[in-house]
């Protein structure tokens, strides 16, 4: 989806905090001479505007995002950050595969260098992979644009190895923030949060999590959940899984079907690189 008919000198369109920070500039400047006053006020809300969006992962303000899929439709999709880890990720694809259920795993550059074996294993069972960074550091938003596309670009990279490409990036922490623009026109890559989450806080807050997502989950959803280890080792790794369990049989009593994000999107989950485009 593109934002308007403007186009940035590197080809990205202007995005709405563009557009309107040009709006904003113009008012405060016809104000600055018919209402001296009140010439602070469009550039206050303008910063107002760029403080909150962040804090929504479904706002486009800084770029288009994706946060769910048609509500007309009885889909839903399940997505996992953060793996893939050597401890839940086979536990969850057993409980995928006997639930029949394709999910999306937004996997870190770094853990997909360290685990290749795991990723061989996601793709075997038809999952889709997005990008989710290479470090996942929690503060890459305060870093700059360069670093940004490193972080993406290197993903990209390790994720080349098992022959595929993403399409969907989710960023650290669902936070939008306008670094992420150039990189994300730079790499073709498209923003994509969530709609249904158990604020299971990375796999901290196991208890109730099911019940959580099953509060507010409808048709069109993008669940966000997580695929690492919890905290408190064996224990916690099995209240996990019953969690699961208990939240795909409820999806299913719902008469819901669980879809690959890029069914529920619309858009190619992944691109399958060519014997040539392994090796650029």
């Amino acid at each position: 989806m593109r934002l308007g008919i403007y186009q940035c000198s590197k080809g990205r369109p202007f995005s709405w905090a563009e557009k309107s920070g040009f709006f904003a500039l113009a008012s405060a400047a016809l104000l600055a001479l018919t209402a001296p006053v009140f010439f602070p006020v469009p550039l206050i809300l303008y910063i107002l505007a760029c403080s909150l969006a962040p804090v929504f992962p479904s706002c486009s303000f800084f770029y288009p995002v994706i946060r769910h899929g048609r509500r007309e439709l009885q889909e839903i999709s399940l997505s996992f950050d953060d793996g893939p880890d050597p401890l839940t990720t086979p536990l969850l694809l057993d409980l995928l595969r006997q639930y029949g259920f394709r999910a999306t795993f937004f996997v870190n550059g770094g853990k997909v260098r360290r685990y290749p074996a795991l990723v061989e294993a996601i793709l075997k069972e038809g999952h889709e992979l997005g990008n989710h960074s290479y470090s996942h550091d929690p503060c890459i938003m305060f870093q700059s644009p360069q670093r940004i596309l490193q972080e993406i670009t290197l993903t990209q990279r390790a994720l080349a190895r098992h022959g595929v490409q993403p399409v969907f990036f989710r960023p650290p922490v669902g936070i939008n923030v306008p670094a992420y623009a150039e990189a994300l026109h730079q790499t073709g890559l498209q923003a994509l949060t969530f709609s249904c989450r158990a604020r299971d806080m990375g796999n901290r807050r196991i208890a109730g999590l099911s019940r959580r997502i099953l509060r507010t989950l409808q048709a069109g959803d993008i669940i966000i959940l997580h695929d690492v280890a919890p905290l408190a080792g064996a224990r916690n790794t099995a209240l996990w899984q019953a969690e699961l369990e208990h939240l795909f049989t409820a999806i299913e009593t719902r008469h819901l079907s669980v879809v690959p994000l890029s069914i529920l999107c619309g858009l190619p989950g992944i691109k399958a690189l060519k014997h040539d485009e392994l090796h650029a």
